[in-house]
């Protein structure tokens, strides 16, 4: 008969009843760790001395316990892995999320560490068969036996769930939206947020319940920026393409306020209006080398028209000074613009 939770969970807790010399120690060693005053804790060494302390000593060295940086729904998670040897899932892996407990108490690395802990005994002990209990996550009988008695004994605070909800959403940054009835009903309102780039299919679980119950589509509405990695992954037209967004409303914020400038296949560049919200366009004639653009402020006249080879008029002759300034194009997005602004351009745009 194999061992079930509830009978290895006993077997644990009656060596608590009088700890042996090596318990001793390394509940020694466990509070001078605890009591060091350093802000992070040492997961591999205090792992060691849970092992004697409270399991045994049957952990090590089957459990393998490391960080993770992709664990971002749960604080800890305990999964079976294959011995590279018989190829049978004889091992074990205890990962602890770096995302959710980098930035919280101690206490909180120290409670998930001993959690998972506690699925990895019951899998050594009950020959892997350890019990998911009546609501399938292995938190039955036997796991709040052992966890009640580890908490009772060293003043640690092991629970069934975690309760970081506010971390984990918000590294749920991919979220789509349906566009069907039940995006009018709580609690998701047809949202579906996600960590991954993961779109709702027929993966999902709920997935054949939705198209029959509300058979909306999905789009995606949300996602995080792209990272350094994925931005120099692109090709330059997708990046092009996202560099324009930032330059217009770069131009908004940022350019003179003054007459909407356009310029036409002839090299000129003509004064249309005065209007408060600048408009540029750039010429459409791509193979000018050069053309000459008016630095624009409100004129007498309806329109001003400026040529190659006009001269520059010296002040005193007319209130307002034309500027000739010469358009080069961006060797990066090809807009074209003054030479005296492709600096700035290229700091602020393409940075």
């Amino acid at each position: 008969m194999p061992v079930t939770d509830e009978e290895a969970a006993l077997a644990a807790i009656a060596t608590l009843e009088t700890l042996s010399d090596e318990q001793q120690d390394a509940l020694q060693a466990i509070n001078t760790v605890m009591h060091n005053g350093e802000p992070f804790v040492d997961i591999h060494e205090l792992f060691a001395h849970y092992n004697v302390l409270y399991f045994r000593k049957l952990l090590l060295p089957r459990v393998e316990v490391i960080w993770s940086p992709r664990l971002t729904l749960c604080a800890g998670i305990c999964e079976l892995s294959k011995d590279l040897v018989t190829g049978k899932l004889t091992r074990i892996r205890l990962k602890l999320s770096t995302p959710l407990l980098q930035y919280r108490p101690r206490s909180d690395t120290v409670n998930t560490l001993l959690h998972e802990a506690i699925h990895a005994y019951f899998f050594i002990t009950t020959s892997w068969r350890h019990s998911r209990g009546d609501d399938g996550t292995g938190h039955g009988v036997g796991f709040q036996l052992i966890a009640d008695a580890i908490n009772n004994h060293g003043n640690y605070d092991i629970t069934i769930f975690h309760t970081f909800h506010d971390e984990v959403d918000s590294y749920r940054t991919h979220v789509w939206q349906c566009d069907g009835p039940c995006r009018s009903q709580p609690p998701y309102f047809g949202l579906v947020k996600r960590s991954m780039n993961r779109p709702p299919g027929k993966g999902d679980t709920w997935w054949a319940r939705h198209r029959a119950e509300c058979g909306g589509a999905f789009t995606k509405v949300q996602e995080p920026a792209p990272t350094k990695k994925q931005l120099e992954a692109m090709s330059v037209k997708e990046r092009a393409g996202r560099q324009k967004n930032k330059l217009d409303s770069w131009i908004i914020a940022g350019a003179n306020k003054g007459a909407k400038v356009e310029g036409d296949t002839s090299g000129r560049a003509i004064n249309l209006d005065g209007e408060d919200k600048p408009s540029v366009k750039a010429p459409d004639n791509k193979r000018a080398a050069a053309t000459l653009v008016v630095d624009a402020s409100p004129q007498p006249s309806s329109s001003t028209i400026v040529q190659s080879g006009q001269k520059r008029p010296r002040a005193g002759e007319d209130d307002h000074v034309v500027q000739k300034k010469l358009l080069v194009t961006c060797p990066i997005c090809t807009l074209r613009m003054a030479e005296s602004d492709i600096n700035v351009h290229l700091d602020l745009v393409h940075p």
